[in-house]
């Protein structure tokens, strides 16, 4: 037996421990462990509103730059028909918010159907990619329960951007109703004011007629969103949803794609804005 291995024997027998092993086993006290995730606890606390925020500004940019996609399509569609952006006869746009003809079909409804999107109308202009239409944060869009429809939320996932009627249509002409046929359409160059002109936006309702479901507050309304506000008749059937946050889904801010094609987000409001930005007419305000 060597030297060493009797050293090691030696201690052995004296109670000490060899060496290069500890004398000791021991673990985590309870308080030390509880401390520990206190510290982890804090620090996820802290972290968490970032990650959210983070979160909501890649939805936001995604939005934005399919916004200003969409803003693309509709100028080259109007550079090819006459300065005009799609519509039907009268300036008529459809209401609906549908692509194909339902949700087990491939087949696209006619840009002329009354139940089609307005999309439709530039679909070689975007190649056909729906996807472009569906905001990342569009979880409520109109899904028109009134008229019976009972299709599932991902029928509608790509239909989550509206635009409002005065777009093809002149509101001086109709007052506060909408009126079809009234002079339209209207061509890109007869806004009087083209940059504070909304082409679409995040909304709830793919097509805005004016005073009760925009976000402009028009003469002789003290409200926005009258339509889809809780406790109408629209809202019952959508029950415990506030329908009126499909326009404000950005973090209680709505995106807007204005005609001049810039993508801008307007801050949340209950008191309604400047309505001219929905009729081509130069703005009281401005959005910018």
């Amino acid at each position: 037996m060597n030297t060493e291995m009797k050293n090691n024997q030696s201690a052995a027998r004296r109670g000490k421990p060899r060496p290069g092993v500890s004398s000791t086993q021991e673990g985590f006290t309870l308080i030390e462990l509880l401390v520990v995730i206190a510290i982890i606890g804090l620090l996820a606390s802290l972290l968490l509103p970032t990650l959210v925020r983070a979160k909501e500004s890649s939805r936001a940019t995604v939005c934005r730059n399919d916004l200003r996609q969409i803003g693309l399509a509709a100028h080259m569609y109007a550079d090819d028909y006459n300065d005009t952006f799609f519509c039907l006869q009268g300036g008529v746009v459809p209401y609906g918010g549908q692509w194909t003809m339902g949700p087990n079909s491939t087949t696209l409804r006619d840009p002329s159907d009354f139940d089609g999107y307005w999309a439709l109308g530039y679909y070689k202009y975007f190649s056909g990619n729906q996807r472009v239409f569906g905001c990342p944060d569009g979880k409520l869009v109109d899904q028109f329960k009134d008229l019976g429809c009972n299709y599932p939320d991902a029928f509608w996932g790509n239909s989550t951007y509206g635009m409002c009627q005065y777009l093809l249509t002149p509101y001086t002409d109709t007052g506060t109703q909408y009126a079809p046929g009234s002079r339209g359409p209207l061509k890109r160059t007869s806004y009087l004011s083209p940059t504070t002109t909304i082409f679409c936006q995040d909304s709830f309702e793919q097509l805005m007629e004016g005073p009760d479901d925009s976000l402009g507050l028009f003469p002789g309304y003290t409200q926005i969103l009258t339509k889809w506000k809780p406790g109408s008749a629209y809202a019952a059937f959508y029950p415990g949803m506030d329908l009126t946050m499909g326009w404000w889904r950005h973090n209680k801010g709505c995106m807007m794609l204005w005609n001049s094609g810039n993508v801008s987000r307007i801050r949340y409001t209950t008191q309604g804005v400047d309505y001219h930005w929905y009729t081509g007419e130069r703005p009281d305000k401005s959005p910018f």
